[in-house]
């Protein structure tokens, strides 16, 4: 495994650890999480913003670094890929903003661009889904698709049990796992000739 897949892969489930946690500490009580915008507690909001920002930054970068092995020739993943690698960034980009300056408008853009991390993972995960080397990591990407159905129907069942964090949860781990199938992937390399003797 390589340092970068590894930190995204680290990133990715301690943010997804936080998401899990938050839909535990709202279904089960009634105290503000001290990283929620309602919250008057600006080092672990902050704290938050730059976890994200950072987990964000990383798995754009997984994206981006292992183009060629997650591409394999297509060239409908290599534009989802792009698109994909490019929100990724914006939201790395609208938390980091968010963190420094406090700013709104791109707490809204990050909003945004969040919504759209969501699409924009489950089309690459279903674009991947046939290829063998990568089905793993391209069902969890396509897995809050369904999870979000269930969510709603968890929320029905149970209130205060619906949460994104489930979906979260699997489309970082499905990135980053992506990233590190793909860079464990043996690197084939064309035979020499056998000069004549």
């Amino acid at each position: 495994m390589k340092q970068l897949e590894r930190s995204a892969l680290g990133a990715a489930v301690v943010l997804s650890v936080v998401s899990i946690g938050d839909a535990v500490l709202r279904a089960t009580t009634d105290v503000v999480p001290p990283w929620d915008d309602e919250s008057t507690t600006t080092w672990a909001l902050v704290t938050t913003n730059l976890l994200m920002m950072v987990t964000f930054g990383l798995l754009a970068a997984v994206l981006v670094r292992n183009a060629r092995l997650i591409d394999a020739g297509s060239g409908v993943v290599r534009w989802i890929r792009r698109v994909f690698a490019a929100d990724l960034a914006v939201l790395a980009t609208g938390y980091l903003l968010v963190s420094v300056a406090g700013s709104e408008a791109f707490g809204a853009v990050a909003g945004i661009a969040f919504l759209v991390m969501f699409v924009l993972g489950a089309v690459l995960g279903g674009a991947l889904l046939r290829r063998p080397d990568v089905r793993v990591p391209a069902a969890l990407m396509v897995a809050p698709v369904p999870i979000i159905g269930l969510t709603f129907a968890l929320e029905a069942l149970a209130p205060g049990w619906g949460h994104p964090g489930y979906a979260e949860t699997a489309l970082y781990l499905g990135i980053a796992l992506l990233g590190l199938t793909t860079a464990a992937a043996p690197t084939h390399t064309p035979a020499r000739s056998v000069a004549a003797r």
